[in-house]
């Protein structure tokens, strides 16, 4: 099944709508942390560069759509302000979570704010949070910009390497594509018993 999408993917390269596609996913993996949107833009600008889509655009493309999703998160932070931390954020995030981010941004709000978005579990909470501390906008946007711009072009360039790679990919799929699905199934089973293991130890 895999090597028919990497094939898929070979025989139909993206179209103009490639560029608003990159930068939608680069937003909703913003606004909503769980959304696996790292994977997803790495594999879709791979194919958009494999397609003529130059590394630039796809970097660009991402960039603008993180920033126009972390400048959503500030004003959530400046506007509802805490009222919206203590209540519908704290219902659906990990306390210790926002408590980590409020403890980064009270320390070097600007500085922490440059790098959010290689700081795993809290890079989207770190803007809602320097939105939250009173921080000006004129401060946080330089930082939240310079991060979002190294953030894509990193995942960019591993697209490009991607997008170099499809062919060679698809061939792979097709020859152990049967290996991979069981070495997924065992780690799958693994990990369910180590689960299960642990629920029963806690209730012991």
């Amino acid at each position: 099944m895999i090597e028919h999408v990497l094939q898929f993917l070979i025989d139909n390269p993206p179209g103009p709508w490639i560029g608003p596609l990159l930068g939608a996913v680069a937003f909703v993996e913003t606004l909503f942390p769980p959304f696996p949107g790292d994977v997803l833009f790495v594999v879709l600008s791979g194919w958009a560069m494999a397609g003529g889509t130059s590394l630039p655009v796809a970097a660009l493309s991402g960039l603008l759509g993180c920033f126009a999703a972390s400048c959503i998160l500030f004003y959530l932070g400046r506007s509802p302000g805490r009222r919206f931390v203590d209540g519908w954020l704290s219902r659906h995030i990990d306390p210790e979570r926002i408590g980590k981010a409020k403890e980064l941004i009270a320390s070097r709000g600007p500085v922490i704010l440059a790098g959010s978005r290689f700081i795993p579990g809290v890079r989207s909470l770190l803007v809602l949070m320097a939105g939250t501390s009173g921080m000006h906008f004129s401060t946080a946007v330089l930082p939240i910009a310079a991060s979002a711009t190294a953030w894509y072009a990193i995942l960019s360039v591993g697209g490009r390497i991607v997008g170099n790679n499809l062919a060679g990919a698809e061939g792979f799929m097709r020859h152990f594509e049967i290996w991979i699905w069981v070495l997924l199934a065992v780690v799958l089973v693994v990990l369910l018993l180590f689960r299960r293991g642990r629920k029963g130890g806690s209730s012991s």
